[in-house]
């Protein structure tokens, strides 16, 4: 199965980001019998015509560091077990037609508007005074004057007209070409915005509309499985003389969408979403540097886009017979909330609930504990135990492209993602933020009893164990990467299970 994920706006893409740290911890989509999906690809595909907005730029590098070190580990195959477990791939990676002309990237050309101003996109001065007048009355004079390259400016009527142009796009016609039966879709996007709050239902209509449009696999996308995160106002804004993004609206605007939404995508009489995961906070963010878009856009990593992120791993385990009638239509729309077991200011695992720690807890464990030992304990190891075993470990891996790709380019990513998360005003401190001792990394979380006291987690313990998993499964196999990261990972399993509180 093929999930593919539009993750629209810039929260669309800060919601990405956690997806990725999710996969890369292990975090697998799990269906009704609580067993991980089988077969599943991941295809991001980012649509925001603001290409300098940072949060875009850091997802699309994550996702490119994340693509290399999976790729490393596991080839090409779906079916993987551990670290960096979900396959995420490139609309162009899976592309079955030579005609259409893709660049290999995760972000949407949206070159049609993104070197126009709103009112040369629409040939406003073209037009004859009549319409005119009526163009003026429906868009403000900023709204016509806006730049389209920084995105739409908290204006969902511009986006609405500008995005509708994607289903004319080389992109639209790929993804369509390569989207089968049996494969899902998932939209990322805030609902109090611009680029985001326009494009979602944009492109569920033009998918839903399939008929209409000169694509392959029409009838398929009218009956495709469609999921939806809708982002409710979370994140707070600095004061600025320029009024065109108002933090005051975020409510209004909000009110305004889910009327449309209930009927345009899940009402009764025209659901055409199947299931629609929605997420807000009251407790703002810190407050975010106004910008409309000039300079780039950097925003706090925020707790909302954690959880967000297991939005569509939930999705891509339900059921079909939870989404689709006998004959593939959608049902009836399904709504999801999610609910902290405690509403707290610092929330760490046990505030999250048990399905959620169930569903996150030992991975998220085990990736952190990765981060540590990286920094901390493995390049003292080569030349010993482990290491030593074929095929062997030496100091020329600390040199290869997938190290430094791991152990600087990614975890300095978690690292800072991690950071930004715990200095928001609803904190997450899943981890003690520059604590390097194991035993001590996990907020509220002590190591296990012993009758010699609670007991230790650190490198040496590492070590013993993955020397006694190594000399149990030697392997001629020559890929060190896998070795490397495997028997890390199941030794972790062993570590936290025995040697932590049990949360869970």
């Amino acid at each position: 199965m093929r999930l593919f994920v539009f993750a629209i706006g810039g929260t669309g893409s800060r919601v990405l980001k956690s997806l990725v740290m999710l996969s890369a911890a292990g975090v697998r989509p799990v269906d009704e019998n609580g067993h991980p999906v089988k077969d599943l690809e991941i295809v991001p595909v980012i649509i925001d015509p603001h290409k300098s907005n940072e949060d875009l730029k850091r997802t699309e590098q994550l996702l490119t560091n994340y693509r290399l070190i999976r790729s490393k580990l596991y080839g090409n195959r779906t079916e993987a077990d551990g670290f960096f477990a979900n396959r995420i791939v490139t609309l162009h990676e899976i592309m079955n037609d030579s005609a259409v002309q893709l660049n290999d990237t995760f972000v949407f050309n949206l070159s049609a508007v993104e070197h126009n101003k709103f009112r040369e996109f629409i040939g406003y001065d073209t037009m004859n005074e009549a319409n005119q007048a009526l163009t003026s009355l429906l868009f403000n004079d900023d709204q016509l004057e806006n730049k389209m390259n920084i995105g739409f400016v908290g204006s969902p009527n511009i986006g609405s007209v500008a995005l509708n142009e994607i289903k004319d796009s080389p992109e639209f016609r790929a993804f369509a070409n390569v989207f089968n039966a049996g494969d899902r879709i998932f939209f990322i996007s805030s609902i109090f915005g611009g680029t985001g709050a326009a494009g979602f239902p944009i492109m569920v209509k033009n998918i839903r509309q399939a008929a209409n449009l000169d694509i392959n696999n029409r009838d398929v996308l009218r009956r495709a499985p469609i999921g939806a995160l809708t982002v409710l106002p979370y994140f707070n804004l600095e004061l600025g003389e320029d009024h065109r993004i108002d933090k005051s609206d975020f409510i209004v605007k909000t009110q305004s969408a889910l009327y449309y939404y209930k009927e345009t995508l899940t009402g009764a009489n025209d659901s055409n979403v199947n299931a629609l995961y929605y997420l807000g906070d009251q407790q703002m963010s810190v407050p975010y540097v106004y910008d409309p878009g000039e300079h780039g856009q950097r925003n706090k990593a925020h707790m909302i886009e954690l959880i967000g992120a297991m939005a569509p791993l939930n999705f891509a385990g339900l059921p079909t017979s939870r989404l689709c009638d006998d004959s593939g239509y959608p049902q009836q729309a399904q709504a999801f909330e999610y609910a902290l077991d405690k509403d707290v200011p610092g929330v760490d695992f046990k505030a999250l609930g048990i399905d959620t720690r169930h569903f996150i807890y030992d991975k998220m464990v085990k990736l952190h504990l990765l981060f540590i030992y990286l920094n901390t304990g493995f390049k003292t190891m080569i030349g010993q135990g482990y290491t030593n075993d074929k095929p062997e470990i030496r100091t020329d891996f600390l040199n290869s492209q997938f190290y430094r790709t791991l152990s600087v380019d990614f975890m300095n990513a978690y690292k800072e993602w991690l950071g930004e998360m715990y200095h928001n005003t609803r904190r997450v401190e899943l981890f003690n933020i520059g604590e390097w001792d194991m035993g001590k990394a996990i907020h509220d979380v002590m190591t296990a009893k012993s009758i010699f006291g609670r007991k230790s987690v650190d490198n040496d313990v590492f070590k013993s164990e993955m020397n006694n998993l190594s000399r149990k499964s030697a392997s001629n196999d020559n890929q060190v990467e896998f070795k490397f990261l495997d028997l890390f990972n199941r030794a972790a399993s062993k570590i936290v299970a025995e040697r932590f509180e049990n949360i869970n």
